[in-house]
């Protein structure tokens, strides 16, 4: 049930309200008419805390896993690493796509205040997206085992960024943040060229360097992104600057906390990888 208000309108589910633009798609792929908002909301609401139990549990089964594999050689999983990558290659791509479109349209046709604040269309396919990039993060968990069997070191910001990003991102979910307009977009395109990448070099194709470094930049830039749009929304939040801003002060003060150690640890990670005194390619995945 939605009622408009001006600029923006009002949909009421089952246990949220959700402030949005009401852009509407010319039309929906198969899957997304199985879309039910209440639905998912109502499941959010009740269990986004357990994002937090499957967090943990996945940090005690890698920290169990690499003792497993201490003694063990090492396994190559080539080709179950190429269709890995290459399936979270193409969902980013549609995923890119399809809440693309929606961002597009915000971007172009509205103020910045609005698509910070005013969140997407909940009956709409963007939503759908919105919702499966937070399922997602669950089997990105995976790119870990990979890791761990293939006997590849699983630095800090690795295993840091996958549980941090489950968590906020089901947490998000919940109210359907504004923001969350910006990095559902930022996430789906750089995870687009990152897992392509990824799957490119299971084929023993060689990247120039370069290559490697840019996905790291898109990486931090990504970070950056985030912490801006959250100072953004904070301000006008504070100031009363929108009649309605889709994000609850206890969102944005995690998404803050969050970006900003996202962006310092991927700079790190980008000057240690690139022009440390070594100057080694690091062989880890950042995310």
């Amino acid at each position: 049930m939605a009622s408009v208000a001006n600029d923006f309108a009002i949909w009421k589910g089952l246990n949220v309200e959700i402030v949005h633009i009401p852009y509407k798609y010319r039309y929906k792929l198969w899957i997304e008419t199985f879309w039910n908002p209440d639905l998912v909301y109502a499941v959010f609401s009740e269990y986004w805390h357990y994002s937090i139990y499957i967090g943990l549990i996945y940090i005690f089964v890698i920290r169990a896993l690499e003792k497993v594999m201490e003694n063990r050689k090492a396994f190559e999983l080539k080709n179950a690493l190429f269709l890995w990558n290459t399936s979270l290659a193409l969902f980013s791509i549609i995923g890119a796509w399809r809440s693309g479109e929606e961002f597009l349209y915000v971007v172009m046709n509205r103020p910045l205040t609005h698509t910070v604040c005013y969140s997407m269309n909940p009956t709409q396919p963007v939503s759908f997206w919105a919702c499966a990039f937070a399922l997602s993060k669950v089997a990105e968990l995976f790119d870990t085992v990979f890791l761990v069997l293939r006997k590849r070191k699983v630095i800090f910001l690795h295993w840091y960024h996958h549980v941090v990003v489950l968590v906020y991102s089901w947490n998000s979910a919940i109210e359907l943040t504004a923001a969350g307009r910006w990095f559902v977009v930022m996430n789906y395109s750089v995870h687009s060229i990152m897992y392509s990448y990824y799957a490119i070099s299971c084929l023993n194709i060689r990247f120039p360097k370069v290559v490697a470094m840019t996905v790291t930049i898109l990486q931090t830039m990504q970070m950056l992104i985030g912490v801006s749009i959250s100072c953004l929304v904070y301000y006008l939040r504070s100031n009363n600057l929108m009649k309605r801003c889709q994000q609850s002060y206890e969102n944005l003060i995690l998404c803050f906390t969050i970006y900003i150690s996202f962006a310092l640890l991927f700079m790190k990670f980008f000057i240690q990888s690139y022009f440390g005194r070594k100057r080694k390619l690091s062989k880890e995945k950042a995310e």
